[in-house]
């Protein structure tokens, strides 16, 4: 299954200090990513912005069992590797790369941090959560340690149960991972300004983790 090139935004890859991948929702496109991390506002930051064909990563709700999704999700897992392979080849170290994504970008992400956890800089799961109901609980290994992960939803949003939500959470921190989250009470399915906050201070920390010791 191929995909279209992906979109790149930020500073130039001789002026990057850290890169983000960061993989689209539902009915969106990678120039709304981009506008994403123009409000980012990170200085230092290449973001390497996958595209899905029609918009859309895989055809049902992410909650769904994830054989109801295939052979979409293990393509788009399988992109997801050749995209942190490329960013790796250009001799950017792991601990300088970013995964993350929003609604089903966010659940493709949280699916490739359990199947592959390692340590990278940091990851952004907004609005999603763990396709594979088989792993939840289970501990993904120990490469996820000390890694920061923010993971936001609404506590009210019908596309997004919130226990799946909850769930990821305890998935993740059984592997190691430092875990911010915000649970909203009431927020519609988008991307809100303390999220967009939460990221821009995470995004300052893995820069300054990556900064060669003087």
């Amino acid at each position: 299954m191929a995909f279209p090139e992906p979109l790149e935004a930020g500073a130039e890859w001789s002026a990057a200090e850290i890169v983000v991948i960061f993989f689209h929702g539902e009915g969106e496109t990678a120039e709304t990513m981009r506008d994403l991390a123009d409000e980012i506002a990170s200085p230092g930051v290449r973001y390497i912005l996958p595209r899905a064909e029609g918009g859309r990563w895989f055809p049902k709700d992410f909650h769904e069992p994830l054989q109801e999704n295939q052979p979409f999700v293990d393509a788009a897992i399988a992109h997801y590797s050749a995209l942190i392979d490329q960013v790796r080849a250009r001799g950017i170290g792991q601990d300088r790369i970013v995964l993350g994504g929003f609604s089903q970008g966010a659940s493709l992400t949280a699916e490739y941090l359990v199947r592959y956890p390692k340590s990278y800089g940091a990851a952004f799961i907004l609005t999603g959560g763990m396709m594979d109901e088989a792993v939840i609980g289970r501990r993904p290994g120990s490469g996820l340690l000390a890694v920061p992960v923010y993971i936001s939803a609404g506590e009210t949003d019908p596309l997004v149960p919130i226990q799946r939500v909850r769930d990821t959470i305890r998935t993740l921190q059984a592997g190691g991972a430092l875990i911010t989250s915000h649970i909203f009470t009431e927020r519609p399915h988008l991307i809100c300004a303390d999220e967009i906050a939460e990221m821009r201070k995470i995004l300052a920390q893995v820069k300054q983790a990556a900064e060669p010791a003087a």
